[in-house]
């Protein structure tokens, strides 16, 4: 299980005061340096004014009525200045995010396995990781290895993402170093061996060999998937980042969002528990109740606060209603 700290992203939209504080406080301090001349000797000294030199009254309030014109002026084109450099910094982070959806988009059309292409992959990588998965158990057992369910599902998804082949064994090896030699041994001697390859194919109906890896697909699919919520995290404008991060997130399918999950099981994902992406901004949400078993596979609401999910959210609004008077 793991403890977050980190809370939900939220955005609260500064007041007025708050937006042109820097103008007020301008207008206020010149206001008062401006003013300063009537604490002067001359300005105190008598308390009439000279008939000789009322003419130049005129001129000394002229001058200091047009100073303080001068001086609203300058603000206001200070304020116009930051909202044009705010409108075009906003213009700038929106052009560059909808090119990363589209981008998005088009990787995720792009991927394919055998013939089929888009996003009914996840599903099938789904099913070839719960395959694995059993794979995983039943080499633990024979080998003794009493695994808890975070590191079921670890070994799997490095099964699923580098698989097994002359190059691939290698790679899943030195992911698994870490664990027993003769576990690791003979589960990629299981996951390699064609007759359990065939078996599985047949079984699920897999238009493709399985345990030959994803990481062609998924690495670069996650490393732009990260690349794009990273963009919006680190915008330090006054906007609601969760707005936008959430429309990237309704471009996943389930099965995406409880892939992404996996993934950020291992360290090949910590970055999104690091930055606060998959728990700050909701990021697997809506992963259903029940799409993993929490007995057999893993617990999933025990890696998230209590509200986190959408379903968790439905259940909260229905207890509230039924507390209400009819």
């Amino acid at each position: 299980m793991t403890t977050q700290k980190q809370t939900y992203i939220t955005y609260k939209k500064p007041n007025w005061l708050t937006r042109n504080l820097t103008e007020i406080l301008t207008i206020i301090g010149g206001l008062i340096a401006i003013n300063l001349i009537f604490f002067a000797k001359a300005y105190t000294e008598t308390n009439t004014v000279d008939p000789a030199t009322a003419g130049q009254l005129g001129d000394f309030v002229g001058g200091y009525i047009g100073t303080i014109f001068a001086l609203v002026s300058v603000v206001f084109l200070y304020s116009t200045l930051k909202n044009q450099r705010e409108a075009s910094t906003a213009e700038k982070f929106e052009t560059k995010y909808f090119e990363l959806i589209k981008m998005h988009r088009d990787n995720v059309a792009e991927i394919g396995i055998g013939d089929d292409f888009g996003k009914k992959i996840f599903v099938m990588m789904i099913r070839e990781f719960r395959e694995i998965l059993k794979i995983t158990k039943d080499v633990a057992v024979k080998k003794n290895q009493n695994f808890n369910q975070k590191e079921l599902f670890i070994i799997s998804y490095y099964a699923l993402f580098f698989g097994v082949g002359p190059n691939s064994s290698r790679m899943l090896k030195e992911a698994l170093k870490g664990y027993d030699q003769s576990f690791v041994d003979e589960f990629e001697k299981t996951l390699n061996n064609d007759t359990t390859k065939s078996t599985v194919k047949s079984e699920r109906k897999f238009k493709f060999i399985p345990f030959e890896g994803h990481q062609s697909r998924l690495g670069h699919y996650y490393r732009h998937l990260y690349q794009t919520v990273s963009y919006v995290n680190k915008q330090t404008a006054d906007f609601d980042k969760y707005e936008y991060v959430k429309t990237i997130r309704a471009q996943l399918t389930t099965h995406e969002q409880a892939l992404l999950f996996i993934n950020c099981l291992t360290p090949i994902g910590q970055v999104w528990w690091d930055e606060n992406l998959l728990l700050g901004y909701r990021f697997v949400k809506n992963i259903p109740y029940g799409f993993f078993d929490k007995d057999t596979e893993i617990d999933l609401a025990s890696y998230f606060p209590t509200d986190y999910f959408e379903y968790q959210e439905r259940k909260t609004t229905n207890d509230k209603d039924k507390t209400q008077p009819t």
